[in-house]
């Protein structure tokens, strides 16, 4: 018999020194492995393979996503009122919500859906839901005791009530004073997984006041839009009806046996191993990096695609990364907060869907020393979506013949240096995390100094627009490229080469945000580099409102922040001090020093300013952020400390009595040894964590902690690579990497 899918991923809070839950948290998972020689199918599958192609029928692409045509379809008068509230806020009537409800829950009842759950993003980087059936007491029903029947409102999909207190607020919620409320997201559509519908929603407080990372994003795209069409209407195009933001997400992760993975305390704890020697050979000779990929996971994607398909992603990419066990997969762009939504669904259902293949999939930005780490990046575009009949859009991230094309590019990429400019530090903390400390700059990702590369082109154009130049000049005309033999067609390629070492590079069509963490939540970044573009599009207009024509008003703003653009090698050792010392900007080494920037009084008023974060909000956000850095640096510490004196020290003692009463120990009795004092001085640093606020504490373990827990697994990495093999207490780095190849 086939077995069904297993839930969503339950997440069990690993955060007892603290009551607010953490990204650090473990999967809860069935102790039965299932064996790699009855690889279940997934339902998605099964259907899809009733017949060659069917899964890129239309009947089968998006079945179980309500899309606006199957609204249309089932209410249609609803549905008109709809996309006025969309655009307007302008409220629905009880009617309206009813009819709108009763589509859904006819759909999604025919997809086999008995529940509903409001799908929300609290601040801990993991989504939430509460599953609820549809399903009420009849109480027109002159019994005591009502009957149940079939209940799905407008009420009860716009409005749910949850306790805030209990998710991570700094400070906005309390016991006392806990009511939040999730409302649907009315631009992004509903999903049947299972037995539910998934309604993806927005959590605010009772005062109106975010808990989670959705509604900021969404109020940083209409920020986008203000600013957007004020600035689109400067160059003459007044034919503007809405201005939104787009992006394409590419999601690496890791691969690794569930077997070895319940093994491992510090992959279940804190999802990367604290200690942990590297293999002879991993990536060095390149030979992973798009090459066969292995049976079990070549497997495991195509149900995955398949699960995606079915759901409306459309996921079209995935290869094996550089590293091994690492791969990497990507859909197509849609609109933020539904590409953010899809990526939020993806991680769900690949942690769901690798449990009943065997595996673990570990989305961390470093969960192995010395072995490539996870991001994801951030394609990202700003469109002008035309009012004119046949409608269509303007690419402000995309040059052109025309020379419209090349002014509004223009505009757009000076303003975008501004933003990194004058707000590098919120940029930066658009990339923060315990996890990601390891990856940004480490010749893998781009370093912590937010810098802008448009291209070599681009920036001499603007070099010369400072000069007097004009606007227009830069095409953007994609080159010819010769392969030196007939046996192929020539093509045509961007104009530009691709820089990978730049936060910030420009890819033809959009910019690629590069220092996104692997399993962020995107909608935190978008919403910062929205807020300081939106800012960008401000000032400008106000230049040109206050009498500058647009060359000139682009010239100053590229005379003040053209410092940004930096076009060479974001590795070479040379680039932070040049970076600081000649141009000026901020060099936020790591997670708390960025943290430190980002509810200042600037920052409070770029947020209010356009509406994206109450001076409360900024600040509560703020101590959100560096409690879960203290608690994810402690939590890697005890696992850490656990690890050590319950497993790898006995395997010390024991390893040492094979050589008793030989010569043979060479370095291992002092080398053991050595782990006790590291050991010791760091349980010390633990202990003395200082009661204080959460920006203390937080400086504290990154000072302390981070060194000491660096010295131990220095000397616990070195023991690795000389203790018997059948004595090492954990899964090694080659059974984690390649165990289930």
């Amino acid at each position: 018999m086939r077995e069904e899918p297993t839930p969503f991923v339950t997440i069990l809070s690993l955060t007892s020194l603290r009551s607010s839950l953490t990204e650090m948290t473990l999967f809860k998972h069935a102790a039965h492995v299932k064996p790699d020689t009855t690889t279940p199918r997934s339902p998605a599958q099964d259907l899809a393979s009733k017949e060659t192609g069917a899964a890129l029928s239309p009947a089968f692409l998006g079945a179980n996503l309500f899309t606006d045509d199957k609204m249309r379809q089932a209410a249609p008068t609803a549905y008109s009122e709809l996309e006025v509230a969309r655009t307007t806020g302008a409220p629905l009537s009880r009617k309206v919500k009813d009819e709108i409800a009763k589509a859904m829950m006819d759909w999604a009842v025919k997809r086999g859906a008995v529940n509903f759950a409001h799908w929300f993003s609290p601040m801990r980087g993991v989504n939430a839901q509460k599953h609820d059936g549809f399903m009420d007491l009849d109480f027109s029903s002159p019994s005591v005791l009502k009957p149940m029947r079939k209940d799905f409102d407008g009420t009860k999909l716009f409005m749910a009530e949850t306790d805030g207190s209990s998710f991570p607020n700094g400070g906005l919620r309390f016991t006392h004073t806990a009511a939040a409320f999730n409302s649907w997201d009315m631009k992004s559509p509903p999903f049947v997984r299972g037995e539910t519908m998934y309604i993806p929603s927005c959590f605010v407080a009772w005062t109106g006041m975010a808990l989670d990372e959705k509604t900021p994003l969404l109020r940083s795209m209409a920020a986008i839009n203000e600013q957007g069409k004020r600035l689109l209407g400067l160059i003459g195009e007044k034919s503007i009806a809405e201005v939104r933001t787009f992006v394409g997400w590419e999601q690496e992760f890791f691969v690794v046996s569930k077997e070895a993975y319940l093994r491992r305390p510090d992959l279940m704890m804190c999802n990367r191993t604290v200690i942990g020697a590297p293999p002879p050979a991993n990536q060095q000779l390149e030979l992973g990096y798009f090459g066969p990929m292995p049976n079990a996971v070549a497997r495991y994607c195509e149900a995955l695609q398949k699960e995606l398909w079915l759901l409306g992603c459309p996921m079209t990419t995935y290869h094996n990364e550089v590293a091994p066990g690492q791969h990497e997969l990507a859909p197509i762009f849609s609109v933020s907060n539904v590409a953010v939504d899809q990526n939020m669904m993806c991680m769900e259902l690949m942690q769901s869907l690798a449990d009943m293949h065997g595996l673990y999939i570990c989305f961390h930005e470093k969960p192995f020393k010395g072995v490539n780490g996870n991001g994801k990046h951030n394609n990202w575009s700003v469109q002008g979506i035309l009012s004119s009949p046949g409608g269509g859009s303007v690419n402000m991230m995309k040059p052109g013949k025309a020379e419209q094309d090349q002014v509004r590019f223009m505009v757009a990429t000076a303003c975008l240096a501004r933003g990194i400019k004058m707000h590098g530090d919120v940029v930066r903390c658009a990339c923060i995390g315990a996890g990601n400390d390891h990856r940004l700059g480490a010749q893998e990702a781009p370093p912590a100094i937010m810098s802008l590369f448009p291209g070599v082109a681009v920036e001499a154009h603007m070099h010369a627009i400072v000069k007097g130049g004009p606007l227009t000049g830069y095409t953007g005309e994609q080159k010819a490229l010769k392969y030196g033999c007939n046996n192929t067609q020539e093509i045509t390629v961007n104009a530009e080469d691709r820089n990978r070492t730049a936060p910030f590079p420009h890819c033809g069509n959009r910019f690629e945000f590069r220092a996104v963490g692997g399993p962020a939540n995107m909608a935190h970044a978008n919403t910062l580099i929205n807020t300081v573009l939106a800012d960008s599009f401000c000032a400008w207009s106000d230049l040109v409102e206050g009498g500058l024509s647009p060359r000139d008003a682009t010239a100053k703003i590229l005379e003040e922040s053209i410092s940004a653009v930096f076009t060479g090698n974001g590795y070479d050792p040379e680039w932070p001090k040049i970076a600081v010392e000649e141009r000026g900007l901020l060099n936020l080494h790591n997670t708390v020093t960025a943290l430190d920037t980002f509810a200042s009084e600037k920052n409070q008023e770029l947020f209010s300013k356009h509406g994206v974060y109450l001076p409360e909000e900024v600040k509560a956000r703020a101590d959100v952020m560096f409690e879960k850095y203290f608690l994810t640096i402690s939590i890697e510490t005890k696992t850490m400390i656990e690890m050590i004196n319950t497993a790898l020290v006995p395997a010390c003692a024991k390893d040492l009595k094979t050589y008793e009463g030989t010569a043979l120990a060479g370095k291992r009795p002092a080398l053991y040894a050595s782990l006790l004092d590291a050991v010791a001085a760091l349980e010390a640093a633990y202990d003395a964590i200082p009661h204080a606020d959460v920006q203390t504490e937080a400086h504290y373990v990154s000072d302390a902690l981070v060194p000491a827990m660096a010295a131990v697994r220095k000397v616990a990495d070195e023991i690795e690579v000389v203790m018997e093999k059948g004595v090492y207490p954990f899964p090694t780095y080659l059974e984690l990497l390649t165990g289930h190849h």
